[in-house]
């Protein structure tokens, strides 16, 4: 599952820091890449929500 910013544009995992400050009215919701695709979202490139496993988003502080 991945959450959308209709003013941005991007796609991030649920709990990426920056997909999290996005307000309500703007945000939107995908249940997988395909759907963001068709609806023109690009990557998170904090979170790289389509690198890696599917789930939370982790630093890449703590993944090296």
């Amino acid at each position: 599952m991945f959450n959308g910013c209709t003013t941005t544009r991007i796609f991030c995992r649920p709990d990426c820091p920056p997909g999290r400050r996005t307000k309500p009215d703007h945000r939107v919701t995908f249940s997988d890449e395909s759907e963001t695709a068709a609806a023109g979202y690009r990557p998170c490139r904090v979170c790289t929500p389509l690198d890696g496993p599917p789930g939370p988003w982790v630093s890449k502080r703590r993944r090296a």
